[in-house]
This record gives C-alpha cells, structure tokens and sequence, in this order.
C-alpha cells in the first residue's frame, strides 16, 4: 500500500492531498497546472514535500515535519517518463538492462532476465534495434521493460501515452492496460486526457488547484461530478440551480439560471440549492416540439457543431445570454438529417430519468 499526505507550495498553487493507492492502477487526472506531476515527483523522491509524509508499505520516504528523505534509488519506485528517457545510444536490450547493471546483477542472469521481459512484452526481436530505429509505440514499451525489470513495489507513469500520435495512442492504450494488469503493485497512471483514464476506469482522482477534487470509479464521476469542473472534463452536462417543488407526478421542478425549468427525480434531497448532471447522448434533438414521452423539452439556439468521428457533439444555448448551455451527442446522420447549422433553433428533450440530481 502507498500512502501519500504531502503539502507542496508551488508558484500558482499549493498541492495538499492525503490519497491511500492499494495495488492496482490509480489515473491521475487533471488539466496542466494541477499538480499531477509534482506528486508524481514526490513519491519517487526527485522532490521534496514541505509537509506531510510518503509511505509505502512498513517503509517511511518522507517526513516533512523531521526533514527525512529517503533517496530515489533507495525507495524500490519506477518512475516512467513522458518521453520515455532512453539512452539513444544504446541498444534496446542494453536499455532496459541499465538499472540491473546498475544493481550490479551478473551478466548471465541479466541477460536471462532481459529476454524474459522483453518476450513479456512482445518486442524480444527489437532486442538490438536503437530507439530511434523503433516506433513510439514500441519505445513506451522499452520504458515500460526498463522500469518492471527493477521488480518495483510501486510503479509511476507521467503522461505515458502523450508522445504518440493519435493513431498510434488509441492502439497502445489497450496494450497498456493488458501489460498494467498484469502487476501486483501500486501503480499511478498520470493525464491530461481523460480518454486516457477511461482505460483505467476502476479508480480517477481528479486534481484541480493542487487539491482532489473527486475521487472514485468512472461510473461515479459520471453519475455524481462533484462539480462544473470535473462534469466538463467527463463530457457532462452540469447545471446549477434551485429546486422549488415537486409536481403530481413526484418529480422535482428546477429552475436553472435565465429561468430555464426542468424536472427531475430528487429522493431525498430537499427544496434549495441543487447541481443536476446529464449525459450528452440522453438528449434527442428535433426541429419540432417533440411528441414523444420526454418529460423535457427545451427550445435552443445550436452555437457549435464538434464532429467526433460517426458521432456530432452540439452546443445549444438554452437562453437569450448564451451563458446556459447544453451538449448533446448524436449520430453524423441525425446531424444530417437535422440540417444542423450554428443559429439554428432545436427542440431538446430528454427523460426526468436521465437527470441526476444532488444538493449543492
């Protein structure tokens, strides 16, 4: 088990978490600035914590309060980088032998324990190749061999897959996974990319401003983003607003910002403040007022038409000001068959089902 409790102070910002990481991959979410690197660095031990502690296992590495620090290349931690660090010079096999040499490991078991990892991982017959002669994709794999070679009781991954191409990163990031099952240890995944934690989607902690500001499985930021912040790096629909009352059918009545009204089951939560949640692809749009059986219908100004591969993401403006909007997500033919254009006036509905609603 990692235990991790450290205060950084940093130019813009203060890092402040207190975060536990059982064996598994952990995703480290969070725009540029959060301080997901910084944290990274201080569990291998390149920075210091100004306070708080880093423990792993029985084993402390760091003590703000007495100033202990237990060095890098004592804490059994590999820390992968974004651009993978490898000597240029040296061969493939060479690379990922350097900390065993380092370890002063005999030549022959190193050599045993090289080819081992390299067939591991599926790149035994770039053995002799140099990385530049590799693909982006097969030297994050080298990185990979370097740091699991080392048998670590914690693994550290910065922006792993950053350095590929687009092509190239949807691949590895299933090959990722498969090879990051396969460990028995701690392991924090850091992005920028939330595409990227939906691999991983067991366990995201998403840093904003140095602080955690949702931790849980992806499901759950889906279901239940603690606020506009994390519900926008998810893809979600997040408004704000007060609940008034509950109508005939027991659903509540929100009055959203420009006096946009909707309705939504709210078990349990009381009249006030209310942040709702709504998935982009629950909204259905249409030229007409809708006839089906949506409790929702909401007359809107498309201001933005994203496409995103077979599928078109549509900002409405659900007011005069523009400044309540709306994102659906349908189909290229919906789109087409829409006539959707930027000014155009739809009709947006969706179920009071789809909405999540929690007290603010």
């Amino acid at each position: 088990m990692l235990a991790v409790s450290p205060r950084k102070q940093l130019r813009d910002i203060t890092l402040a978490v207190d975060l536990t990481f059982e064996p598994g991959v952990t995703t480290l979410v969070g725009p540029s600035g959060a301080g997901k690197s910084t944290l990274l660095r201080i569990v291998a031990g390149l920075t210091r914590p100004d306070e708080g502690t880093v423990r792993l296992g029985g084993v402390l590495l760091d003590d703000g309060a007495t100033g202990f620090h237990l060095p890098p290349g004592r804490r059994d931690i590999s820390l992968v980088f974004q651009e993978y660090s490898l000597f240029p010079h040296l061969r493939v096999e060479d690379n990922v032998a350097y900390g065993l040499r380092a370890r002063r490991v005999p030549r022959r078991e190193r050599r045993r324990r090289v080819a081992a990892m390299l067939e591991r991982l599926g790149i035994l017959s770039l053995a002799r190749e140099r990385p530049g002669q590799i693909s982006g994709g097969q030297r994050q794999r080298v990185a990979l061999a370097r740091a699991l070679i080392l048998e670590p009781r914690a693994l550290l991954l910065d922006e792993p897959l950053a350095a590929l191409d687009v092509r190239t990163r949807e691949q590895v990031r299933g090959e990722l996974r498969s090879i990051l099952a396969e460990t028995r240890i701690p392991t924090l995944l850091v992005t920028h990319d939330y595409a990227d934690a939906l691999v991983f989607r067991k366990r995201i902690v998403m840093l904003v401003d140095g602080q955690v500001a949702q931790d849980g499985a992806h499901e759950d930021l889906l279901a239940h983003p603690s606020s506009r912040f994390v519900a926008e790096f998810t893809g979600v629909n997040f408004f704000e607003g007060q609940l008034e009352e509950w109508d005939s059918h027991l659903l509540a009545r929100i009055r959203l910002a420009g006096g946009v009204e909707i309705f939504a089951p709210a078990e349990g939560v009381e009249p006030g403040p209310v942040n709702v949640a709504l998935h982009p692809w629950e909204v259905t749009l249409s030229p007409e007022p809708p006839a089906g059986s949506a409790r929702n219908s909401l007359a809107c100004r498309v201001r933005e038409i994203l496409p995103l591969g077979g599928r078109a993401r549509v900002l409405l403006a659900l007011d005069d000001s523009g400044l309540q909007t709306l994102v659906a997500e349908i189909t290229t033919e919906a789109q087409v068959a829409l006539g959707g254009r930027e000014g155009q006036v739809l009709y947006a509905a969706f179920k009071a089902t789809a909405l999540r609603v929690s007290a603010r």
